[in-house]
């Protein structure tokens, strides 16, 4: 009994220092989590507070944190004397068949390469490798030969563009995952009297759709964000939102704060719908890819 009573007086200083330790330690993780959400989140803050605030808040002392009064004439003024309707409508119609474009054009090349090999297993490298030109490399022959051929100031011009820069990284991407496919559910279709076809869209995409939704997420969130080919390559009648965000300056000097703010809102604004309606094959095709290997 007076070994147990001592052990119990041994073990009780230890047991509340690990509960201390536990609790300080579950603390330094929530302060360390709670700076990082403001330090990356903050900046987002400031602009969407600062869309909604009239002229005379933005270079008040002490700062105005969140609008008394809060206002949508930025967004008004947007869309009524800045053409931002089109510009957006533009956005969303080029990054929506760029997007479209990269899957239609990506599962076909990824499957050959994962399934007979095509290009001696160096094409999916080969691809990726291309991927990592930088695109002010490429912006002088491609406009020379755009403009040769006429497709400057079009949205077929832009979708051609995009879905050739951004097709590297869907393939190799997609080769993962039809890897990691078994082949024998693919061949049982094949058995029951499917066509090659018919068992990739009927048996293979089912499956594989987080890899999809991966390069989908990926392909509209990259063109949507792209700002070189579409200030070069581009007209007044297909300026996207990027070129709009750019724009609000007059002089060097004077700043459009207001529309300018609202602008980037508008700018982001589609790509959190889309990542949120994916989000639930995004998940599932990021834990998928990382284990591949």
């Amino acid at each position: 009994m007076a070994i147990t009573l001592e052990r119990a007086r041994v073990v009780a200083p230890t047991a509340r220092r690990y509960r201390w330790r536990r609790v300080i330690g579950q603390a330094l993780t929530w302060i360390a989590l709670l700076a990082a959400l403001v330090f990356f989140l903050g900046p987002f803050y400031w602009i969407v507070t600062t869309s909604l605030k009239g002229n005379e808040d933005y270079f008040a002392f002490p700062p105005v944190w969140m609008p008394v009064e809060p206002s949508l004439t930025h967004y008004v003024g947007l869309f009524t004397r800045s053409s931002g309707a089109r510009y957006f409508t533009n956005s969303m119609v080029i990054s929506t068949l760029s997007m479209i474009a990269a899957l239609v054009v990506s599962l076909p090349t990824a499957y050959a390469i994962a399934r007979w090999r095509f290009g001696g297993g160096f094409l999916s490298v080969f691809l990726l490798v291309l991927r990592m030109l930088p695109a002010i490399a490429l912006i002088i022959p491609v406009y020379l030969m755009y403009k040769l051929l006429g497709l400057t100031n079009s949205y077929l011009g832009l979708v051609i563009v995009y879905t050739v820069v951004y097709i590297p990284f869907a393939v190799w991407l997609l080769v993962g995952f039809l890897r990691d496919f078994p082949v024998e559910i693919e061949e049982a279709a094949l058995i029951d009297g499917c066509s090659r076809l018919r068992a990739l869209i009927a048996v293979v995409v089912p499956i594989i759709a987080p890899g999809l939704a991966v390069v989908a997420l990926f392909s509209f969130i990259a063109t949507w964000n792209e700002f070189l080919f579409a200030v070069v390559l581009t007209g007044i009648e297909t300026k996207t939102m990027m070129v709009l965000v750019t724009s609000f300056t007059s002089g060097g000097t004077d700043m459009f704060y207001g529309e300018a703010s609202a602008s980037v809102v508008l700018g982001v604004l589609p790509a959190f719908a889309v990542a949120f309606m994916l989000q639930r094959y995004l998940v599932k095709g990021l834990a998928l890819g990382g284990t591949k290997g």
